[in-house]
């Protein structure tokens, strides 16, 4: 059976088809223009997220950089021993020590200067000590060494009894304890300027 389109009939046909042409031409262009508009408009939303958030870190400039300046008013050097070279600075950490141990009447048995750890910009001297003493002056001593500035780091604290078995208390009298431990302090390494040629 053979189908008779009229004239007039295939204008029409030729412009629907010319439309259904034009229309899928341009969802072909549209869609692949759509996605990427959407992955730019993402990134455009996420760089937008940084900037605020760059921002917000930038607002705070001035209070960071106040809070710089306070503590370089602090002067964090006190807090460190004043001698660089190791035999110095252990007898800076010795005579701090004695400070403390000497008032408390203290006894010290021995020390020993321990080799000394250099790190970056910073050295650790160490000495180790062996007293002998009352636990309250024990204590009491070993908070001064702990909060002395400079700082001290105690370490490697070993506190033993020196009483026998059959030992009998005496009222008002507290039994001698054994401690040894390392003390610590860390000096700034000074290094000698270049010299000029």
């Amino acid at each position: 059976m053979k189908l008779e389109v009229s004239p007039w009939q295939g204008r029409i046909a030729a412009v629907v088809l010319l439309f259904g042409v034009f229309f899928a031409a341009g969802v072909m262009v549209y869609l692949p223009y759509q996605k990427l508009h959407q992955r730019y408009d993402a990134r455009i939303d996420e760089l937008l997220q940084h900037i605020g958030r760059y921002r917000g870190i930038a607002g705070t400039r001035p209070v960071i950089e106040a809070n710089i300046a306070r503590l370089k008013k602090l002067d964090p050097g006190r807090f460190y021993l004043k001698a660089s070279a190791p035999a110095l600075a252990a007898a800076e950490v010795q005579q701090m020590a004695m400070n403390a141990i000497e008032p408390n009447q203290l006894q010290v048995e021995s020390t020993q200067i321990a080799a000394h750890k250099d790190d970056g910009t910073r050295r650790k001297v160490t000495v180790n000590f062996r007293l002998r003493g009352p636990l309250p002056a024990v204590h009491k001593a070993l908070y001064q060494l702990e909060t002395a500035v400079p700082y001290l780091f105690l370490d490697n604290l070993v506190i033993r009894s020196t009483v026998t078995r059959n030992y009998r208390p005496v009222p008002g009298v507290e039994p001698d304890v054994s401690v040894q431990f390392d003390l610590s302090g860390y000096a700034r390494i000074v290094k000698p300027a270049e010299k000029k040629s």
